[in-house]
């Protein structure tokens, strides 16, 4: 986990960033908010660093949205804040394990199961029917 401060101050640096990138475009808050499609509301909290609106990765995918269309906020400054807010690097995410080769031959003694099942209820169903004559 980052360092608390360093973490705080990408926080706050970005936050400051994208209120005076909006306010050198001279746009108000709803009109920034348009511009990206994201509510007012949140634009307001992404400027004051207030990431708690939303699930972690929803308030991260706004930041990322509305610093890039701005044109602010360094790699580094992204990368702090998606640490701090928990999410996993996507680089490093797991995947699923590919199925191994042997998973297929694994299929052919539940079909010979199934085929013997069947033939047994059928011998029993041919068996009561004579036996009931």
């Amino acid at each position: 986990m980052p360092d608390e401060n360093l973490t705080r101050s990408a926080f706050e640096q970005l936050a400051r960033a994208l209120r005076s990138a909006r306010l050198q475009r001279d746009l108000t808050i709803e009109e920034a908010g348009r511009l990206v499609k994201i509510r007012g509301a949140y634009i307001e909290k992404l400027e004051a660093a207030d990431f708690s609106f939303l699930p972690p990765l929803y308030a991260y995918s706004h930041l990322r949205k509305y610093a890039g269309e701005l044109g602010v906020g360094s790699k580094e400054q992204l990368e702090a804040c998606r640490k701090e807010l928990g999410i996993p690097d996507s680089r490093f995410s797991t995947k699923p394990a590919p199925a191994d080769e042997s998973a297929g031959s694994g299929s052919k003694p539940t079909i010979v199961l199934i085929v013997a099942v069947v033939s047994l209820v059928l011998a029993l169903l041919a068996l009561a029917v004579l036996l009931l004559r």
